[in-house]
């Protein structure tokens, strides 16, 4: 070595600084990289779509499968349309208030559920339950709750005037059954009908409520049936002719009265007649053979037994007399009361008139006794024309005696007129019961539409509603599983790195 560099060396030695700079790359250290985690995404994009498209599927058919098991929203109805008069102000056509609920009684559903034979056996209570019953007010009557209710709802007040609405019927009845039945109505467990079974039930029921209404309130009778007393032989001749003579009267009554009015020129399907036929049948057999077979029996005085038609006839008599006595108790009553009665004055003015003038207004009152005097009267008429015969019966079963001949007649006329009496009185009860029995008849009481369906489709908005919702939200939960996942492989990333650099710097 030269003199030189061992100056150098030396110099280096007594100076002792020496300055080493390592240059290391450690910028992206610790640093959350998007574009690594939209990478690390991507390498897994088709797990991942199947995955979202799996949420999406769950979000779908989870509303879809609830609503599905949540209760059946089918329901059936029937419109009940009473047509009578009084079925405007809910009256029975007897005047009496009408029962509607009378329908979900367990006589009418027993009876609906007999015709209607089910699949599946279905309590009457709850039956019952799942019944509603709704009276459809008339239009004018809904304008009005119309118009309280926007009154009510404008101003924030509940004002009584506004409420006060007469409220005015139709007559008709909505009738609903919900399908669902339970005896507990928390129960999960609910028999279903199907739709068919629903409808023929309602429809039943319907039918059975119409059938009791019309046996209840039908105004149309058959007639009286007295058949006994016109074939009862221990009767006298008279006492049965006076049978017969009733008979006829009551079915000639029954054939011409007003309240069948529609129905008198109805012809029957069966024999062809009409009421107005019949009676001219009974006037016919009254005018020729009854009353000329009563005539020669009373005149002639023909009986089985005098003595003892001498003690009923007048037995009849005293009775006769003793109504006579205290109807003209009540005439003599009535006119006394009509000749002291004084009528209301009322004093009459008017603007062109300075004397006001007296007038008498008649009362209700004074009308009644009116009306009652003319029925005394009536009375009396009636009472002295058969107090006149039973004298005459009486007078002449006393004196005369009847042949065997002629009692042989009038028995054999009598056989001839009880048969005559019996087809008559069988031809009346047939036709009447055609007409209580046919459609037209029952359809002037009371009639239904039959039953119409009605029920929550599957596909509806609030199902949709709910399945599109559902249907986002899988999609979202997935892609939000997707980008979670992105993320935790960044944070694996970075945490190998600090990891791997640690172990270096342990090294050097």
């Amino acid at each position: 070595m030269t003199e030189i560099d061992k100056n150098v060396l030396q110099e280096i030695e007594q100076n002792k600084k020496v300055e080493v700079v390592v240059k290391r790359d450690s910028s992206t250290h610790g640093e959350f990289d998007l574009v690594r985690v939209f990478s690390n995404m991507g390498k897994k994009r088709r797990i991942f779509v199947c995955i979202i498209l799996a949420c999406m599927l769950i979000g779908l058919a989870t509303p879809l499968l609830m609503a599905e098991l949540k209760d059946r929203g089918e329901k059936v109805s029937v419109l009940l349309n009473m047509v009578y008069p009084a079925a405007k102000k809910q009256l029975a056509p007897d005047g009496s208030e009408l029962d509607i609920n009378y329908i979900k009684s367990s006589y009418i559903l027993q009876k609906a559920l007999k015709m209607t034979h089910l699949s599946e056996n279905i309590p009457i209570s709850a039956l019952e339950r799942n019944i509603n019953i709704e009276s459809l007010l008339t239009e004018e009557t809904r304008q009005k709750l119309e118009v309280a209710e926007k009154v009510i709802q404008e101003t924030k007040k509940d004002y009584e005037q506004v409420l006060e609405v007469d409220y005015q019927y139709e007559g008709k009845y909505i009738i609903t059954i919900s399908n669902g039945f339970s005896t507990d109505p928390e129960a999960r467990n609910k028999t279903y009908l199907e739709s068919s079974e629903m409808s023929a039930l309602i429809n039943n029921i319907a039918e059975a409520y119409i059938d009791y209404f019309y046996e209840t309130y039908m105004d149309m009778m058959l007639p009286d049936n007295t058949l006994g007393s016109i074939n009862n032989e221990e009767l006298d001749y008279i006492e049965r002719l006076d049978e017969i003579v009733n008979l006829l009267d009551s079915l000639s009554t029954y054939c011409t009265e007003t309240v069948k009015s529609q129905y008198l020129s109805s012809r029957s399907r069966l024999d062809g007649m009409t009421f107005q036929d019949i009676a001219d049948c009974i006037k016919l057999i009254r005018d020729i053979d009854v009353d000329y077979l009563y005539a020669y029996v009373f005149y002639n005085n023909i009986a089985k037994d005098k003595k003892s038609m001498v003690t009923k006839y007048s037995y009849q008599l005293k009775n006769t007399e003793r109504e006579l006595n205290v109807v003209n108790g009540n005439i003599a009553y009535n006119s006394q009361l009509i000749s002291e009665y004084k009528n209301d004055k009322i004093n009459i003015s008017s603007n062109d008139q300075e004397v006001m003038q007296e007038s008498l207004a008649v009362t209700d009152y004074y009308n009644n006794l009116i009306m009652d005097q003319s029925e005394n009267y009536k009375k009396k008429a009636s009472l002295g024309e058969k107090i006149a015969n039973l004298n005459d019966k009486i007078a002449g079963f006393k004196t005369t005696t009847s042949s065997q001949t002629q009692i042989e007649y009038v028995e054999n006329e009598l056989k001839s007129l009880v048969e005559t009496c019996t087809t008559l009185y069988n031809l009346t009860e047939d036709h009447a019961n055609e007409i209580l029995e046919s459609d037209s008849y029952k359809n002037s009481f009371i009639n239904y539409i039959g039953a119409q369906l009605s029920k929550d489709s599957f596909f509806n908005s609030t199902n949709i509603k709910n399945a599109i919702i559902g249907l986002l939200a899988g999609a979202f939960l997935g892609a939000l599983i997707w980008g979670t996942d992105g993320i935790i492989e960044e944070f694996k990333k970075n945490s190998s790195s600090k990891n791997a650099l640690k172990e270096g710097e342990a090294k050097a």
